[in-house]
């Protein structure tokens, strides 16, 4: 007799969607570190930019120039500030992302526990019937005429 899980394709079906939510948990992180990787970028290139219109002020700039450059400070923060927002939304869709995670892994872990318990009531009951078959044996080996009908 072979042991058989019923609840096995349940069980695959549950490591697939797990193994489908830590994919999108990755790909939310590496989106995440994409996304702090530009607002570095756009916070170095404000500092730059506000370093270069502070050194040009102090020398004297015309007003034209200044106002280009205050103009482009003042969209590159709006920018900045765009990356901000979305950065803190795929945060949250990761934690969402990651909750479901938790989930199909409790999921499975009970399946598997589930499945454990069964295979060692099979182990248990095969031993039953092994131990049964041996005394058979050995009773109609050592007693021929105990198994027959009189």
């Amino acid at each position: 007799m072979r042991f058989s899980f019923r609840l096995q394709s349940l069980l695959n079906w549950k490591k697939g969607l797990e193994e489908s939510a830590q994919m999108k948990v990755a790909a939310k992180g590496r989106q995440l570190n994409r996304q702090e990787a530009e607002i570095q970028r756009l916070a170095s290139q404000r500092a730059e930019i506000g370093r270069i219109l502070n050194a040009k002020a102090s020398e004297g700039m015309q007003v034209g120039e200044y106002l280009l450059y205050h103009d482009y400070a003042e969209g590159s923060y709006h920018v900045l500030m765009k990356k901000e927002v979305e950065k803190e939304q795929t945060k949250r869709e990761m934690e969402v992302e990651r909750e479901r995670l938790m989930g199909f892994v409790k999921e499975r872990k009970m399946l598997e526990r589930l499945k454990e318990k069964r295979f060692k009531k099979f182990i248990a009951l095969m031993e039953k019937l092994d131990q049964k078959n041996i005394d058979e044996i050995v009773i109609q080996k050592f007693h021929p005429t105990a198994g027959k009908s009189l």
